[in-house]
């Protein structure tokens, strides 16, 4: 083998390697299907043209070596709902809210982990090496239909807001869910339920808080809402600044800056 050939072989590779890039996808129906068929689970990219954060990712997360060594282990979707005629209904089932949102799901469209916003690689990198373990999990905490904080756990990790307050709401009607949890849990549902704009069953949670569980630091996201309801469906702003008011010195340091960004917006524009 002469000096020229070996030169020219190793440009080859070189080249070849250096145009690597991910496989993918685009239908969604056939992801599923080819899930399935592969025991693979998938990796979608849900994003739009006009997403920038979207087409960074492009540039530098989806073009990262790691990354795309590590795809192959995955059915790899990329998705714009804007460019389906079922686009809406797809972004109502899956509670998506913005831009990019990565969905990684098993063959049935049970979403495993869903991250919402730019990801780096390395980032990445690690939740992809994590998938396999979480949906071995959820095949075995969904093996039955007993309500658990486990299946609870789940729902909220991956997104489900409906089948998450459902399955809270059994929970703590059989006292199943520990008393100093459940500040936690009912402000991590109210949240996700002001995402999919179902206020009242939001308020009806932070208005729990409130009565209830004044003692823990989650209810300062509870106040922070009633405030905001009593501006917005009540018309009380004068009020609602003075209920804000006498809470922001024992506000928790983390949410100093939204409580006085409240006082000055509201403040500002009555």
């Amino acid at each position: 083998m002469n000096r020229l050939y070996i030169i020219t072989f190793i440009f080859v590779l070189l080249v070849s390697c250096s145009n690597k890039k991910i496989n993918w996808e685009s239908d969604f129906e056939k992801a599923l299907e080819i899930s399935k068929q592969e025991n693979k689970p998938i990796m979608m990219d849900v994003y739009t043209d006009w997403c920038g954060a979207c087409k960074e990712m492009d540039k530098t997360t989806f073009a990262n070596k790691d990354v795309i060594d590590n795809s192959s282990n995955f059915i790899a979707l990329k998705f714009n709902p804007e460019k389906v005629s079922n686009g809406n209904d797809f972004l109502n089932k899956y509670s998506i809210i913005g831009f990019p949102t990565m969905l990684f799901m098993n063959g049935d469209g049970f979403v495993i982990r869903r991250i919402v916003g730019y990801v780096e690689s390395d980032e990445l990198v690690n939740e992809m090496n994590g998938i396999k373990e979480k949906e071995e999990n959820i095949k075995k905490v969904f093996a039955d239909e007993t309500p658990s904080i486990e299946k609870l756990d789940i729902y909220l990790d991956s997104g489900y807001t409906k089948e998450a307050s459902e399955m809270y709401d059994v929970l703590a009607s059989e006292n199943k869910i520990p008393e100093e949890n459940k500040a936690k849990y009912m402000s991590k549902i109210a949240l996700m339920l002001l995402d999919i704009d179902n206020n009242d069953k939001a308020m009806e949670y932070f208005n729990e808080m409130i009565d209830k569980y004044s003692n823990y630091n989650e209810v300062y996201i509870a106040y922070y809402y009633k405030g905001l309801d009593m501006i917005i469906n009540n018309g009380q702003t004068n009020e609602s600044i003075k209920y804000i008011e006498n809470l922001t010195n024992t506000v928790p340091e983390e949410m100093k800056e939204a409580y006085t960004s409240f006082l000055d917006y509201f403040s500002s524009t009555n």
